[in-house]
């Protein structure tokens, strides 16, 4: 009895602490240190502006790629310090015809023949790039016409050398309730940000200095997170910009969202065993939040497991009555969380539960992709390459692909050698 009750409590002080108690330490640490981090953000002139290249590998985005390409001439950036390298990964859709047929000198486009995976894509399209900023982004994500001007602004700070945006959801669409852990997110992120070290950035908009980019390893399955780990191992700060706005399209149903979780739970384990020095003590700030807004949060499936298999003796074995009913209330309320979550996983394409189960199934669902992550990442069946999940209904812009020919589309692609996969 004594062993399950401490398994029990040890189990959910640490996921209690993972999701309450880090967050709100995190807020208390960026009140009393942020400015002694970071510098006060003003926005650049636009003599001052650096040179940035909009970085996006794609794979069969006929649907959106268009799309993309508009939004992309609609920022707000001097031309003559603004440019987008797009990679087709292998696409067998229309892809690679969109980009070919589009003729503007911002545009550079390269079709890659063979499908290799993001990672590979960036490697050889960053070797191509010689801007102070990349601006990392998907082919599904739209920008406001400010978000790159906001983004590096924050590099007026010669110690920042990564920078984060930030990433809402089509609410419309949105059947499994990533729109309020993104929330949640932000909200972590901005605590690191105040203190210059944000652990990961949001893969849809972020931005670093083309100085501090490492080509990775084509395993790779998590870049986003490895390129911010790596930059503040190469001592400069991350940070988050909050008024750098992008969106992106909902996942139409849970499985969708299992898929995406599971690949970040392989990800992330594979992540840990590249950047773990960020954990030791003498890396202060960073080590702090790299243990509790990350390493824990992928450990929170097995802290699950063990809490309700020693939930389960407790309720089973011989207990005074007076504490009994805690045991039988907690492993009740596990259950039917469990049973929410196995009912918005069988939910066909675009029906939704009620609004107030969303958090409940997100959460059960996230950390049951976590832990398949995990066995795909111990027996090594996680795939470098990625498919598109299936996209909620969403606004004309993001579904919209315009005319090829008309003056914001009559851009096509400056033709760059076509690189064979190495």
């Amino acid at each position: 009895m004594l062993v399950s009750e401490v398994l029990f409590c040890g189990a959910w002080v640490l996921i209690l602490y993972t999701y309450l108690v880090f967050p709100v330490l995190l807020s208390l640490f960026a009140r009393v240190f942020a400015h002694s981090r970071t510098e006060p953000i003003v926005d650049l002139s636009r003599a001052e502006l650096p040179r940035v290249a909009v970085v996006i590998a794609a794979y069969n985005e006929e649907a959106v790629i268009a799309a993309k390409l508009d939004n992309c001439w609609q920022i707000d950036y001097p031309q003559d310090r603004f440019s987008v390298y797009i990679g087709s990964d292998g696409s067998h859709d229309q892809t690679p015809e969109i980009l070919r047929r589009c003729e503007n000198p911002l545009l550079h486009a390269v079709i890659f023949p063979q499908r290799r995976g993001k990672i590979s894509v960036l490697n050889d399209l960053v070797v191509q790039i010689d801007t102070d900023i990349l601006v990392m982004t998907d082919a599904s994500t739209l920008f406001a016409p400010d978000a790159v001007q906001k983004l590096v602004r924050q590099f007026r700070d010669p110690r920042m050398g990564c920078v984060t945006g930030e990433l809402s959801i089509e609410t419309s669409g949105d059947v499994s309730g990533e729109g309020f852990y993104l929330k949640y997110e932000r909200w972590i992120k901005r605590g690191e940000g105040a203190l210059g070290c944000v652990i990961g950035c949001f893969g849809p908009i972020f931005a670093m200095r083309r100085s501090l980019y490492r080509p990775l390893p084509p395993s790779t399955i998590v870049e986003d997170l490895v390129f911010c780990l790596r930059v503040l191992e190469q001592g400069f700060l991350t940070s988050s910009e909050p008024q750098a706005h992008a969106t992106d399209p909902a996942c139409a149903t849970m499985r969708g969202e299992m898929a995406r979780k599971i690949r970040i739970g392989a990800g992330g384990f594979q992540t840990l065993g590249i950047t773990w020095p960020l954990l030791m003590p003498q890396f202060g700030f960073c080590a702090f939040a790299y243990w509790g807004h990350k390493v824990l949060r992928w450990l929170v499936p097995l802290f699950f497991l063990v809490g309700f298999i020693a939930n389960a003796i407790l309720v089973l074995s011989p207990a005074d009555s007076a504490i009994l009913w805690v045991f039988r209330a907690a492993l009740l309320f596990q259950i039917m969380g469990s049973l929410i979550a196995w009912t918005a996983y069988k939910l066909p394409s675009g029906r939704k539960m009620p609004r107030w189960t969303r958090p409940v199934s997100y959460f059960y669902l996230m950390n049951y992709g976590l832990f398949r992550g995990l066995l795909r990442f111990l027996f090594n069946t996680q795939k470098v390459t990625w498919e598109r999940a299936e996209a909620a209904a969403s606004p004309a812009s993001l579904q919209t692909v315009l005319p090829l020919g008309t003056e914001n589309l009559a851009i096509t692609a400056r033709e760059s050698a076509v690189l064979e996969s190495s």
